[in-house]
């Protein structure tokens, strides 16, 4: 399969796994993020002179040997999304997608290889696609914001979220416009991109209980349970699932994404599937 440990030398004397550029990877390794990277660290797949490494940041000689020993990914960045195929049981085969969010196409590389029949690839900025930009299967659509996307050339069975720096919610309406009345919506939840900035710790962590006390009282939710300090940050996940679930969908269950976000934010997957307008009634409106 191609897959072994992989020898390299480190030319700085901090092996910062979370800033890549730092170190010269190998080639097989070189197109990965630092998130991979840092996975890799964390599950103890990063050696140094024979030692296990799993702690980003560790100071190391100019002269150590470093190996990664961790297996190749099929997927630039779609190993959350395949999870959540396979947790979910989300059929993708001859499906029609919108994955926003777009980056180096992992998300969209993962749907085709799991059977879509043609991707529509929403990012806001431009220039980090590679293979994916050139499939005949692909359409790129660049430097637009989800939110003010108005039509497709088709509508969609299925849509992938993965967003930074703004809230789901507010990218509802126009994700809506483009989906069929049967149809998915997956979604990676990121809990530091849903409170409010100046809520949000140093380097985008949620880290003070009392922002997610604050956000729950301001919901209202009805799970006091939540207080307890092992959920608190699976409080962000049930706001968005309530105000998702108001724009007409219900939700299908939610996992841990198994890879952690930039500095190390837990984060959620969430899958929903569009309720028919005769099944849905807002809620109060009974």
């Amino acid at each position: 399969t191609g897959w072994g440990p992989a020898k390299l030398l480190s030319s700085s004397r901090e092996f910062a796994a979370v800033r890549a550029q730092k170190i010269q990877l190998p080639k097989k390794f070189q197109q990965y993020s630092r998130t991979y990277i840092q996975s890799w660290i964390l599950q103890g797949k990063v050696n140094v002179d024979g030692r296990v490494v799993n702690k980003s940041g560790t100071q190391v000689s100019d002269k150590s040997v470093i190996e990664i020993k961790a297996e190749i990914p099929k997927y630039v960045s779609g190993h959350k999304l395949e999870v959540a195929i396979k947790e979910f049981g989300i059929d993708c085969d001859g499906k029609i997608a919108l994955d926003s969010g777009l980056s180096t196409g992992g998300f969209t590389d993962c749907l085709l290889q799991h059977g879509a029949s043609h991707v529509y690839g929403v990012d806001v900025g431009y220039g980090q696609l590679k293979k994916i930009r050139i499939h005949k299967c692909v359409s790129v659509i660049e430097r637009t914001k989800l939110r003010y996307l108005s039509e497709l050339l088709q509508p969609v069975d299925l849509v992938t979220l993965d967003l930074s720096f703004i809230s789901i919610l507010l990218v509802m309406p126009a994700v809506i416009k483009v989906m069929k009345m049967d149809s998915t919506l997956v979604t990676l939840i990121k809990p530091q991109f849903e409170a409010r900035r100046l809520q949000v710790g140093s380097g985008g962590i949620l880290r003070d209980l009392l922002v997610h006390k604050e956000l729950y009282m301001n919901m209202m939710l009805p799970c006091a349970c939540l207080f307890a300090y092992g959920n608190l940050m699976k409080l962000v996940y049930w706001i968005i699932i309530s105000g998702v679930e108001e724009f007409g969908f219900c939700n299908k269950g939610w996992i841990e994404s198994p890879i952690k976000g930039a500095e190390r934010n837990t984060e959620f997957l969430a899958c929903f599937h569009r309720v028919p307008i005769s099944e849905w009634q807002p809620e109060g409106s009974a």
